[in-house]
């Protein structure tokens, strides 16, 4: 038996990358899941070649009555709400003072509101099926710093705050809510986002000469469904107490770093 049979789940931003693997993981643990995301002919592709476990909403999640409409048609098709992961988000990649006011509310709008409109779309139907797992998809710029990403970190810091406020006051219906801080590992998505010049096959695997010694073959790619995993745990029953945390899946990036010609650095 999988660990999410019986399970119902709402994956927003899962007509590609990450929100992808998570609804086809999810499919595979015996879900019942609706992928939602406004990039429609990809979510439907995504949702034909999971199956019948899967349907697709066009979900906009800035929009509150797009919210409401969609938790309605899954209240619907399958009956109950048991896990969201709020996963959709933007990237700008700009230096600071190159990023507009726009830019910034851009990406505020997106990473940081449409998680929040969520998380109150899909409280009652929770409560209603006596407690469920929100999971939001953060970044591990929400826990350091970098430059470049002035306005996404900002919005991916809130979202933190978000989680562990939200997972406060709902944890009297028996909802956790819980951040996954990811590093950034699949560069067909990164890739629009990325400056002129800047090749995304090479940033990922600048990035995996980073992780704390991966196994042998790992690639960037294969950390989306390290990703994924991580989610799937926090949606199960598997850890009723685990709420209010980050998990970052990082692969050691932001531990700190490796001093060499002192022990422990060779």
């Amino acid at each position: 038996m999988g660990r999410l049979e019986g399970k119902t789940a709402l994956v927003t931003g899962a007509a590609r990358g990450t929100g992808a693997a998570i609804a086809r993981l999810f499919a595979e643990e015996g879900a019942r899941v609706m992928l939602s995301d406004v990039r429609d002919e990809s979510g439907r592709a995504i949702v034909a070649e999971i199956g019948d476990a899967a349907t697709y909403r066009h979900l906009d999640v800035r929009r509150e009555d797009e919210w409401s409409a969609a938790v309605e048609a899954l209240l619907a098709d399958f009956g109950k709400l048991d896990i969201l992961v709020n996963n959709a988000a933007l990237l700008i990649i700009k230096s600071m003072l190159d990023t507009t006011a726009e830019d910034l509310l851009r990406l505020v709008e997106v990473n940081q509101l449409g998680p929040y409109l969520g998380i109150r779309a899909v409280t009652k139907p929770m409560r209603d099926a006596g407690g469920g797992s929100i999971v939001n998809v953060c970044s591990t710029d929400g826990v350091k710093g970098m430059n470049g990403v002035s306005a996404y970190a900002s919005t991916k810091w809130a979202l933190r705050g978000i989680t562990k406020a939200a997972a406060m006051e709902l944890a009297r219906d028996g909802i956790r809510v819980n951040a996954v801080c990811p590093e950034a590992g699949n560069f067909e998505m990164s890739a629009p986002f990325l400056p002129e010049g800047v090749e995304p096959r090479a940033a990922a695997e600048a990035n995996l000469e980073r992780l704390l010694r991966p196994p042998p073959g790992y690639r960037m790619e294969d950390h989306v469904l390290d990703v994924a995993r991580t989610v799937l745990f926090l949606a199960s029953d598997e850890c009723p107490t685990a709420t209010a945390a980050d998990f970052i899946v990082d692969g050691g990036m932001t531990a700190g770093y490796i001093q060499r010609g002192i022990p422990g650095g060779d």
